[in-house]
């Protein structure tokens, strides 16, 4: 009987653990992140969460390997843009726009005490801040090149980190307007190098609500692949009728989108790639037309297969990515 007790016990210690658990999570699964490339060193990283969500504490950006880095630029010089949405809890919950630039943070414009809170002792290897404007305020917002560690460095050796004060707390501790992220674009120009393929992961930390610590037992990470695409066609003449195939894929998968067939530089038609990537046309017998090329511009999307990738961190994996491409098939001929 003692045993059964026990056993009965531990099983119920067990379905415990698991409920509290859940009730750490169940409140911060909606943090995302999607990341783009554009010519002259562009970066683009888009990032948000849910309303309903906690508070986000800390995010922690995790910067694939291979990226070039640049940290030369001189302190006050612009290197993007940033334009960004808050939920404002002292406003009554009013959806609050800010913009603004990102520099080169100058010397003293972060004070050693809130850059040692965020890094937690790491040097940066640079520090840019986000000169938010919102309702006649500046709200200047720190971000931190900081080297990864532990299970992080084997997907890159730099991170980007921002530390957000608490909404649900009073000034100086908590957020100006009782700010609390929703989302955030930023550009970046010269600062990140492109890779044609990996990814950037985003670990985000939410507060516990009105006592301003980091609740680090809901930590999620959200990832943002990079893979590069591309399509292929090919045709034939059957019974006088050319006829295209081709398959559209991405880091070796399908994907279903649409494709434009060209006949030289001119769009005759508009096909749908299956789920396999796969797609066909039959030239109608009308067209003089002999040379062919398909094209296709797919959008960044979400990317449920990537989580697969990311068991290794010890936390749960949520809204993963993929970047977008646009990819045009070699000429095809048919006389």
């Amino acid at each position: 009987m003692r045993k059964r007790t026990r056993t009965a016990l531990v099983a119920l210690a067990a379905l415990a653990a698991l409920a509290v658990t859940a009730a750490a999570t169940a409140a911060y699964t909606t943090p995302k992140l999607s990341v783009s490339y554009a010519a002259g060193n562009v970066t683009r990283l888009v990032a948000s969460a849910a309303v309903g969500d906690d508070a986000t504490a800390r995010a922690a950006i995790v910067i694939p390997n291979g990226t070039a880095v640049t940290a030369t630029a001189a302190p006050g010089t612009k290197v993007g843009t940033a334009r960004a949405q808050v939920s404002a809890l002292q406003l009554g919950g009013a959806l609050l726009p800010l913009a603004g630039d990102i520099v080169v943070a100058p010397p003293g414009a972060v004070t050693p005490v809130a850059q040692a809170q965020c890094t937690l002792g790491a040097t940066p290897q640079l520090t840019l801040l986000l000169v938010l404007q919102a309702a006649g305020q500046t709200i200047p917002l720190p971000a931190y090149v900081l080297p990864t560690s532990g299970a992080q460095t084997a997907l890159g050796s730099a991170q980007l980190v921002f530390c957000l004060p608490p909404p649900d707390l009073p000034a100086p501790v908590g957020a100006t307007f009782g700010s609390k992220f929703l989302r955030a674009d930023l550009t970046l120009t010269g600062v990140f190098g492109p890779v044609v393929q990996g990814a950037w992961v985003a670990l985000w930390t939410p507060w516990n609500p009105g006592v301003g610590t980091a609740n680090q037992a809901a930590t999620v990470a959200s990832p943002a692949a990079i893979a590069p695409g591309g399509i292929t066609l090919s045709g034939r003449k059957v019974r006088g009728v050319k006829r295209l195939t081709g398959r559209v894929t991405q880091g070796g998968a399908g994907v279903a989108t649409r494709v434009s067939i060209l006949a030289g530089a001119r769009r005759i038609a508009t096909v749908s790639a299956r789920t396999n990537g796969s797609f066909t046309y039959a030239v109608p017998r009308r067209s003089r037309a002999t040379t062919f090329r398909a094209r296709a511009v797919v959008a960044g999307r979400d990317a449920a297969s990537v989580c697969g990738q990311f068991s290794s961190l010890g936390v749960p994996c949520v809204n993963p990515t993929v970047s977008g491409f646009t990819a045009t098939s070699g000429t095809v001929r048919i006389r």
